[in-house]
This record gives C-alpha cells, sequence and structure tokens, in this order.
C-alpha cells in the first residue's frame, strides 16, 4: 500500500481502536488541525420553523385572476337542443 493511501486511512474512525496504528497525539493533532464547522450547524427548531413559513407561504391565497370574457360558442346552440357544434 502506498503511503498517500495509508495516510487517508490513518485516522479513519474504523481503525481508532487498532493497536499501534497511530499515536494518541498524532490523533489529538489530527482532530486540532480540523476546520471548525459549528457554524454550520442547525436544531431541529430551526428547520421546522423554515418548513411552517415555507408552507405559510406556498398556502397564503392569491388574488384570482379575472375570468375572461367569452362571447357566445357554438355549442348548445343548433336549435335542437341536443347537437353539438350546430
Amino acid at each position: 500500500m502506498d503511503r498517500e493511501s495509508v495516510d487517508r486511512l490513518r485516522f479513519d474512525r474504523r481503525f481508532a481502536n487498532r493497536r499501534d496504528w497511530v499515536e494518541a497525539s498524532d490523533r489529538d493533532a489530527f482532530v486540532e488541525s480540523l476546520p471548525d464547522v459549528s457554524g454550520k450547524m442547525t436544531t431541529a427548531a430551526e428547520l421546522e420553523a423554515e418548513e411552517e413559513a415555507a408552507a405559510s407561504v406556498e398556502s397564503s391565497p392569491e388574488p384570482a385572476a379575472e375570468p375572461a370574457v367569452a362571447g357566445p360558442t357554438s355549442v348548445g346552440e343548433g336549435g335542437d337542443g341536443g347537437s353539438f357544434g350546430g
């Protein structure tokens, strides 16, 4: 196995308990070097509030467009009462 592959696996949590795989000080240094992503964290309450806000926007009634005024059609004007397009 090449060195790059081993380095990628070294701090894989599945191998954390492997004897002599990585020193505790190396592991601690690696953890400290990871970026802080706590700003990306959210709570369930925040997610529910966003979903409720989106649902209220979607369900808000929009003013209905006025129907177009149409002239007479040929349907039902045939004279015999039962023919279409007459």
